[in-house]
């Protein structure tokens, strides 16, 4: 084959690294031809090929100077390609032209003046994406337990880890290699550190991309399993008791109370880590003192016993921070009604289990749900299904 693809990261502040890696194509005899998608290079195979990497050298205009361009060509190197701040020259065919920068002093000028606030930048970038972590991990009303079933908030959590992690690794290389050449006054290898750092920098975007096209799939249904409601304003009703009872669901029917008329909603997300469901259902009471009983069933079907351990955990912290629809959850061990991990609050009103690995989440206001009745409706319904 006369053609091949290969992996090219680089950042212009690790030009060096780029220069290296096209050396060692070079001595294989492989030519750049183009870099495509910002990281994927195309290379030739070419007789005695050399290659010469460089600054982007810019006029008083911000354009790229065009008299050290011709200067380039002039001495035999074409340039491929202007990629993130550098210039990527190979050498014309049957050529064998000599580096055009060779004063080590002015390109180590040239280089300090222009990366020397690069430790406090790359710092500040840190500083962001960590606080914004330390945000989304702070105690807060929000449930990243059902947020598991969304595929795209999988993408993004992942997209912000990689871009704490290249931030760190960003702030500690750049204060690492930095002091190196300045120790040196020249432009040093960075060595295979900038490779990897530089790889992580290139999957952001795809990651931030991909977290994109999940979301907009996302308002098309996509990844949805069910999405049923009967509410007086919908002008469909679509979640009748029939439909509802075909999911894993504590209805009002279950519990010995009347089905609702008016106030049923059934919701469902999978995702590569968990089923969620999301049920609710608002029936009449028996009098003054219980006017009418909030039914809920939150149900996540977790792939292995680890996350659903994680999930019973964190939904128990989320609902006593008040992530819960009709208020804050203050729970309390229940070990004996026989699940592999049991709580209750509101006098046993509501009850929060895990089973192997589903995890459920089950409310009746009014009603004790560790009844015998309630137990026997949760088992038959929650835990062994329709």
């Amino acid at each position: 084959m006369n053609t091949k693809l290969g992996f090219f990261p680089y950042e212009a502040m690790n030009y060096k690294a780029a220069q290296r890696w096209l050396d060692r194509k070079a001595r294989r005899g492989w030519a750049l031809s183009r870099v495509y998608l910002g990281c994927i290079a195309h290379l030739q195979r070419q007789e005695r090929p050399s290659h010469f990497v460089d600054l982007d050298i810019r006029n008083d205009y911000g354009d790229t100077d065009g008299d050290y361009l011709q200067l380039c060509s002039d001495a035999g190197w074409e340039l491929v390609q202007n990629l993130r701040g550098m210039l990527l020259f190979r050498a014309a065919p049957g050529k064998s032209p000599a580096p055009i920068q060779t004063d080590g002093e002015i390109e180590w000028e040239r280089f300090w003046e222009k990366y020397r606030p690069r430790v406090w930048l790359t710092l500040l970038y840190l500083l962001c994406f960590g606080l914004l972590a330390a945000i989304l991990l702070l105690p807060s009303r929000l449930s990243f337990t059902a947020a598991l079933a969304l595929n795209s908030s999988l993408i993004y959590a992942l997209y912000l880890v990689l871009a704490v992690v290249c931030a760190v690794l960003d702030w500690g290389h750049s204060r690492w290699y930095l002091a190196r050449c300045r120790r040196s006054c020249q432009v040093e290898d960075p060595g295979p550190a900038a490779t990897l750092r530089d790889s992580l920098l290139r999957l952001r975007n795809p990651l931030l991309c991909l977290c994109l096209l999940f979301t907009l799939a996302g308002f098309f249904g996509f990844g949805q399993t069910v999405n049923l409601n009967w509410y007086p304003m919908n002008e469909e009703h679509t979640a009748t008791v029939e439909a509802c009872r075909n999911w894993p669901v504590v209805m009002a029917s279950d519990l010995g109370l009347p089905d609702s008329e008016d106030s049923r909603h059934l919701e469902g997300f999978r995702s590569i880590l968990m089923d969620f469901l999301e049920y609710r259902e608002l029936t009449d009471g028996e009098g003054p003192d219980v006017p009418f009983h909030a039914l809920t069933t939150e149900r996540y079907d977790c792939f292995c016993e680890a996350l659903a351990r994680w999930a019973v955990g964190q939904r128990r912290r989320e609902t006593q921070n008040g992530a819960f629809l009709w208020g804050r959850l203050d729970w309390e061990p229940a070990p004996g009604l026989g699940f592999d991990e049991s709580y209750t609050c509101g006098g046993g009103a509501y009850l929060l289990l895990r089973e192997g690995n589903v995890v459920a989440l089950v409310g009746c206001t009014g009603l004790d749900l560790t009844s015998e009745q309630g137990l026997a409706a949760v088992r038959e319904r929650v835990l062994n299904g329709p």
